[in-house]
């Protein structure tokens, strides 16, 4: 058996490593040690080389799949998130239905979603196909949709109905029609100010090629009134208007226009209604 003595004199011994050419036995390089350095060296060099393998590893490109995943959700703030993500979903499809409904107003027609399952399917039609004098059924029905609009608002001007102010006065060349004309024509002296029916915040405030300057606001209890064929605006998107307070001069601008005048439009929780209910214009 090996004594302590003999392994420490074994361990102090020198030994010289060295590299040789094969082919003549010139030496390379050299170098002189004792055991215990060769040894220690060694050790290190192994340390050194396992550490940057594992380093290699779990920070390199496999460290994927050597990853545990100690993020843990509880299942109430699941359903939390989940909630909250419903709801923000709800509200990007409202806007976004809110949107269809603007541009479909700003096209002169009404929003599918704003029409009774009772109407006729002729509402849909192109109006020049339509026959000029009304049958007696249609005078009938005719009868029963007014009615009904009459009904309707004076209902909504008893459940806190806002006093509005016409936005001009003036001589209406064309009445309100829920099926050809959602809105009346107000015929007005030249360059005339339009103001504001009712305080609200301006939605829309550009030229479109149909119905020229157009201006829409936004108002509380679901309202929205809009003017078309202006001349100019005095009014940005975003802005925010009190009754009566200027946003457009009277123009004769788009293709649809055939002279001076205002083309006045409000509706009440997406729904055409006429504006004479709610405000005298001469």
């Amino acid at each position: 058996m090996i004594s302590i003595k003999d392994l420490s004199d074994k361990l102090k011994e020198k030994i010289k490593i060295s590299a040789s050419d094969p082919v003549n036995f010139r030496v390379l390089w050299s170098f002189n040690a004792t055991r215990t350095q060769f040894y220690s060296a060694l050790l290190l060099l192994i340390l050194a080389i396992g550490s940057l393998s594992a380093l290699f590893v779990l920070k390199g490109p496999f460290s994927y799949y050597f990853k545990k995943d100690d993020v843990s959700i509880e299942r109430s703030k699941l359903q939390e998130q989940y909630k909250e993500i419903e709801e923000l979903k709800a509200k990007i499809d409202a806007q976004e239905k809110y949107m269809r409904s603007l541009f479909t107003i700003l096209e002169g027609k009404v929003p599918e979603d704003s029409l009774s399952e009772d109407v006729p399917e002729t509402a849909n039609l192109d109006t020049k196909t339509l026959v000029t004098e009304p049958t007696e059924n249609e005078k009938e029905l005719s009868g029963k949709v007014k009615d009904d609009l009459r009904t309707n608002n004076s209902k909504k001007k008893s459940t806190n109905v806002p006093f509005f102010s016409s936005p001009v006065k003036g001589v209406i060349s064309q009445d309100f029609d829920l099926v050809n004309h959602i809105g009346i024509d107000v015929i007005t002296p030249k360059d005339k100010t339009v103001i504001a029916c009712l305080s609200g915040t301006v939605i829309f405030a550009s030229y479109t090629q149909k119905d020229g300057y157009v201006i829409i606001i936004e108002h509380s209890n679901g309202y929205l009134s809009v003017y078309k064929h202006n001349k100019a605006l005095l009014k940005k998107v975003g802005s925010k208007v009190f009754m009566n307070d200027p946003i457009a001069i009277v123009g004769n601008t788009g293709e649809n226009s055939t002279g001076p005048h205002l083309h006045f439009e409000l509706w009440y929780q997406q729904h055409p209604v006429d504006p004479k209910d709610f405000m005298k214009f001469n």
